[in-house]
C-alpha cells in the first residue's frame, strides 16, 4: 500500500510539473497617442531603473507603477505582468544590440582584420548594454527566466542568420549549415562575454574581450582555413 501510494505521488508531481503553465508575456496593445507613448515609456523606464536596485527577483508591477508615478490599469493597459515588461525590455536591447551588426564584419579574407573587428563589436555591445537602464539585469532575466527565453534564443538565432548569409554571399562555395552551425555557436560565446563582464567586474574587460575575439576568430578560421593572417595576441 505504502509502494502504491508513494508511486502515485511520483506520478502526480512528474504530471504538475509537465503541465506548468507560463505566464502570458504579450504586449496588451500599443500606444496610438503622443501621451499613451510617454506612459508607456516611463513604465519601462521605471522597471530598468528598478531592476539596477532591486534585481529582477524583486521587480513587480506595483514597484513599477510606483517608480513611474502612474497607477495599475495604466500599466496593465499595456501588460499582463512584470513578464512582459521584461519581455518588452529585453526586445528593445536585443534590437539595440543587433543594430551593430549591419555589414558585418566588413571583411571574411583576412582573420587578423576580423578579430579586431570581432573586439570592437564586443566593446560596442557592452557599451549600448551598459548605456540602457537596467541593462545587465535584463540579459540575466532572459537567460534565467524559461518564460523569456525565446526573446534570447529567437535573437540569437536572428544574429546568426543574418551573418551566415553575409558569409554566405562572399563565399559561395561554403557549407551552409556547417557555417551556420558555427556562427551560432560563436554568437552564444560573444554574448556569454558580455554576461561574463557585468557579472564578474572584478575581471579586466578589455583583456576578457581580447581573449574573446581571439577565439571567436578561431572558431571562424574552422570555416575559411585558406583566409590570410593567422590570428595574433591584441595588444
Amino acid at each position: 500500500m505504502i509502494v502504491i501510494t508513494i508511486v502515485m505521488f511520483e506520478k502526480a508531481v512528474c504530471q504538475s510539473m509537465a503541465t506548468v503553465v507560463r505566464p502570458n508575456i504579450s504586449r496588451r496593445g500599443a500606444p496610438h497617442q503622443d501621451r499613451s507613448q510617454k506612459t508607456l515609456n516611463r513604465i519601462l523606464n521605471a522597471a530598468g531603473e528598478l531592476l539596477e536596485q532591486v534585481g529582477f527577483e524583486q521587480l513587480s508591477t506595483n514597484a513599477i507603477c510606483k517608480q513611474a508615478g502612474v497607477t495599475p490599469p495604466a500599466l496593465y493597459r499595456y501588460f499582463p505582468n512584470k513578464y512582459a515588461v521584461l519581455k518588452e525590455l529585453g526586445e528593445r536591447l536585443m534590437a539595440d544590440q543587433n543594430a551593430l551588426l549591419k555589414d558585418w564584419p566588413s571583411a571574411v579574407d583576412d582573420l587578423r582584420q576580423i578579430e579586431l573587428e570581432i573586439a570592437q563589436l564586443l566593446t560596442q555591445t557592452v557599451r549600448v548594454t551598459r548605456a540602457t537602464r537596467g541593462g545587465a539585469w535584463v540579459m540575466r532575466a532572459l537567460h534565467a527566466t524559461p518564460a523569456l527565453s525565446d526573446v534570447r534564443v529567437k535573437s540569437h538565432q536572428r544574429v546568426a542568420r543574418q551573418m551566415t548569409d553575409h558569409l554566405v554571399r562572399v563565399r559561395p562555395n561554403l557549407d551552409e549549415a556547417q557555417a551556420y552551425q558555427r556562427i551560432r555557436l560563436g554568437v552564444e560565446l560573444g554574448y556569454a562575454l558580455i554576461e561574463m563582464v557585468f557579472d564578474e567586474p572584478e575581471l579586466d574587460e578589455r583583456t576578457l574581450i581580447h581573449q574573446a575575439a581571439g577565439l571567436l576568430t578561431d572558431n571562424i578560421r574552422t570555416l575559411v582555413p585558406d583566409a590570410p593572417g593567422a590570428a595574433q595576441p591584441l595588444a
